[in-house]
């Protein structure tokens, strides 16, 4: 049954015995043991210990569909878009010279994409923002199985404080488009002073 919003979109609402008997397609995953399709995922640590080394080599397994962090392993290669929103082109490719030098599986052509400050005509896309997202979302190809958002703090930069939920409400409901569309999206964060994440929960 539905029911119609203010928008004039249909809401749906699903018995739960149908629920139960519907067969749904199974969840994949993208980087055993811990990354599946359609996950929203964060990592979040103290600045200087590693996110970003984790993220790249973890975006690099799943576009060759090989392994990382010893035993990390994507079963076949997969799209990524690998968002970077403050290092030096010079250190992103040095970083990813390294990778490639350590793994055993390289990507194919065009299944890791890598957006990142110096090489654009224009600011960064602000993630809190309509804009910003159009942007980014040009370079996201259908097949794209994996988004990673390198950091939070220079990719959602309106919108509110960082502790505001409201501030993050433009991104949640962007990742859960993508979500929909069965990409899974890592969002790299800094910790807070009591070691969680930074920002709302």
């Amino acid at each position: 049954k539905s029911a119609m919003d203010a928008t004039g979109i249909p809401l749906i609402a699903i018995d739960v015995h149908e629920l139960i008997e519907r067969q749904f397609p199974s969840r994949e995953a993208i980087l055993l043991p811990w990354l599946m399709e359609k996950s929203l995922a964060m990592i979040h640590a103290w600045r200087g210990l590693g996110k970003t080394h984790v993220a790249s080599a973890s975006g690099y397994a799943v576009a060759g569909g090989g392994t990382c962090m010893v035993k990390w392993k994507a079963p076949r290669p997969r799209k990524v878009v690998y968002v970077d929103g403050e290092m030096a082109v010079q250190e992103l490719q040095e970083r990813f010279t390294e990778i490639g030098k350590s793994s055993d599986a390289m990507p194919p052509k065009g299944f890791l994409r890598l957006i990142t400050p110096d090489l654009q005509e224009r600011a960064m896309p602000d993630l809190a923002t309509p804009d910003g997202q159009y942007w980014l979302d040009q370079q996201i190809e259908a097949d794209t199985a994996l988004i990673i958002l390198d950091n939070l703090s220079c990719l959602v930069r309106h919108g509110g404080a960082e502790n505001d939920a409201e501030s993050w409400l433009t991104v949640s409901e962007w990742a859960l488009r993508h979500r929909r569309e069965g990409r899974a999206i890592l969002f790299i964060h800094h910790s807070g002073k009591g070691g969680a994440q930074r920002g709302t929960s």
